[in-house]
């Protein structure tokens, strides 16, 4: 899985990527100011009974353009999810020609949506267009929205002059596999003949969509699995594939407008304002040293114990994941603490490894999760249920894991040191620290469940809280804050890129009938539904372990989903059932995700040790999974009580 590439230039990309970056600073800082507009709101409600009237009207707006220009700051840093599961097997000289092609899609991508809402701008200031409370002409919001995606547009033009220089120079060494090869044929083959049926034959395209949809579905989805094995930007390849094919059955204008009408109508969304916000907090609080903190509470408390540090490390990752809510982050974060300090205890490197792995899905799980807010945006369900039933399955996987870590130590004692009293008033100290981030963390979800906030509500008391605490601490220098900002930009471009395209290949997969057929197969063959779901459950295994669970979301929730619910499956239980799953593949040898990351920090570890390591923790994951499914209440439970 690919986020970023280097950034590496010339001194014209260099002025390129500095003032994008001040555009998206200002975006950033805009979203910041929502917050403590949002913030300010709670707490005249709270404390004199009163309110800003239609505020989310403002804020949907605000955070639509900030959305907006993160995006040419990510394209010019190229923050694109790319699946590099054949990067492995693809020649240098090919690998260029790929970038090349992914840049040039990024571009069509970008410039699309950028024309239409252009357009859609102009309808809606020619018919006065207004929201629908305090009467805000709608105009000009989406003329800002255009203009950032226009300015993302520009921005893919000098990647793509950039990467067409790059081809000049000499090929490196290695050639590619016949694999790649074929997919590459395939693709190229596919591709052509798709668009010289279009330009030739368009009603006879048309036709086929109409008469064949399921088959004119099928044949697009294949396409844009081999685009993104090919190393296409995701987000490029869903969307492309979508609008394509979308066209057959609609028309090609019509299809062009409801791409950039359903991105407008998403940015419009309140709940869009909701992951930035968490992502702000998260940014906030690991400046704020809140990790070293959740660590120092861990050892204190679980350090008189063999294994203590395993222990705590796990303890502390489950904390860090309810400021986080990223398992990647959580593993390279703790990695770095915890694998040191345990080398320098003596512990057995195949048990830190592993412990430090596990509890990284806990970042995922843990809420507020980010991969939970995608999931809740993409399937239109409620973000502050979604967290609230991933509490208990959140905990069990710390007692699982425990337990993992215990039957270890009993079977090898040879793996931990002899344990350690706590240092007198080492506890008290480790909780006077870490006391406000899980007083931020009790708020934030507290406040959900007791229903005293709204997911976007809570999101900006996170952020403000963060802020606050970072200040408080002397963390907050102008270093830092920029450090904050280009973090947040970054991971909001490449999310709701994601999410643009994952919007339009959803509808035409919808548009397409593609889930009731296959809800009616299902039906068709009979099968249980516990056996469909344990299906579900191996497939999304083997995809969580070669992709990151964004991708995975994004490419499989428009098809999936409809199946589960339609076999009588809850919502709130299949997305924290789903999420388990793909976590579980990113720890999974021989390819989770999890198990790089950790063999990255610690060089002197051989990736076998690792493998072997993460095997307990993947056998108690699996039985968690087992627990999930027999006792569906262990996630529905807690959100029938809000």
């Amino acid at each position: 899985m690919q986020l970023a590439v280097d950034t590496a230039s010339s001194p014209i990309m260099a002025q390129l990527r500095k003032g994008t970056g001040l555009i998206a600073v200002g975006a950033i800082a805009a979203a910041l100011l929502g917050a403590l507009v949002i913030v300010g709101d709670v707490l005249a409600r709270w404390l004199f009974s009163t309110a800003v009237f239609a505020l989310n009207e403002i804020i949907s707006l605000v955070f639509a353009i900030a959305v907006a220009f993160t995006l040419p700051a990510g394209a010019s840093l190229r923050v694109n999810l790319r699946i590099d599961l054949l990067a492995h097997l693809t020649g240098p000289r090919l690998t260029a020609w790929l970038r090349l092609a992914g840049s040039v899609a990024l571009f069509v991508f970008f410039a699309i949506l950028a024309w239409r809402l252009f357009g859609l701008a102009l309808r809606f200031g020619d018919s006065g267009r207004a929201t629908p409370l305090l009467q805000v002409p709608l105009a000009p919001a989406y003329f800002a929205i255009s203009a950032g995606l226009a300015a993302a547009a520009l921005v893919q033009v000098f990647m793509i002059a950039e990467d067409a220089l790059a081809l000049r120079a000499p090929p490196g060494q290695g050639r590619s596999h016949p694999v790649v090869l074929v997919l590459l044929a395939v693709f190229v083959g596919g591709l052509l003949s798709i668009g010289l049926w279009i330009i030739l034959d368009f009603d006879g395209f048309a036709e086929f969509s109409l008469l064949r949809p399921g088959l004119a579905a099928g044949v697009a989805f294949a396409m844009m699995w081999v685009a993104v094995l090919l190393q296409i930007p995701l987000a490029a390849a869903t969307a492309l594939v979508g609008v394509v094919g979308a066209m057959g059955m609609l028309g090609p204008m019509a299809s062009l407008n409801t791409f950039a009408g359903d991105t407008a109508d998403f940015l419009r969304n309140p709940q869009v304002a909701t992951l930035p916000m968490f992502l702000i907090m998260g940014a906030f609080a690991v400046v704020a040293g809140v990790s070293d903190d959740l660590f120092r509470l861990g050892q204190a408390l679980l350090g008189r114990f063999r294994g203590g540090l395993a222990y705590a490390t796990v303890l502390g990752c489950a904390g860090f994941g309810a400021v986080s809510g990223n398992s990647i982050a959580t593993s390279a974060t703790f990695g770095r603490m915890a694998l040191p300090a345990m080398a320098r205890s003596g512990y057995a490197p195949g048990l830190a490894t592993g412990s430090v792995a596990a509890g990284g899905t806990l970042g995922a799980l843990v809420p507020p999760s980010g991969v939970l807010v995608l999931f809740a945006l993409l399937t239109e369900s409620s973000i502050g249920a979604l967290f609230v039933a991933a509490m208990i399955p959140a905990l069990l996987a710390v007692v699982l894991y425990f337990g993992a870590i215990f039957v270890t130590i009993r079977m090898n004692p040879a793996t931990v040191p002899a344990a350690e009293p706590a240092a007198p008033g080492a506890t008290r100290a480790a909780l006077r620290g870490s006391f406000p981030v899980i007083a931020m963390f009790g708020v934030v979800i507290g406040g959900l469940y007791g229903g005293i906030f709204t997911a976007t509500e809570s999101a900006a008391v996170g952020a403000v809280s963060a802020v606050l605490l970072a200040i408080l601490r002397g963390k907050l220098t102008r270093q830092s804050m920029l450090a904050v900002f280009a973090e947040t930009t970054a991971t909001t471009a490449m999310i709701y890129a994601l999410i643009f395209g994952g919007l339009m290949f959803a509808f035409f997969i919808n548009l397409g009938g593609i889930p009731d057929m296959m809800s009616a197969w299902v039906a068709a063959i009979d099968a249980r539904p516990i056996v469909v779901l344990a299906v579900l459950i191996l497939v999304y295994l083997l995809l969580g372990s070669v992709m990151d669970s964004f991708a995975v979301m994004i490419i499989t929730v428009p098809v999936i989903t409809p199946i589960v619910l339609a076999m009588g499956y809850d919502i709130l239980f299949w997305g924290i059932l789903m999420l388990m799953v793909v976590e579980i593949g990113m720890i999974s040898p021989p390819f989770g995700m999890n198990l790089f990351i950790l063999k990255s920090i610690d060089r002197d570890v051989r990736l076998g040790t690792v493998m072997r390591g993460v095997l307990p923790f993947v056998t108690v994951d699996l039985v968690k999974v087992v627990l999930l499914v027999a006792f569906p209440a262990l996630a529905l439970w807690l959100p029938s009580t809000m």
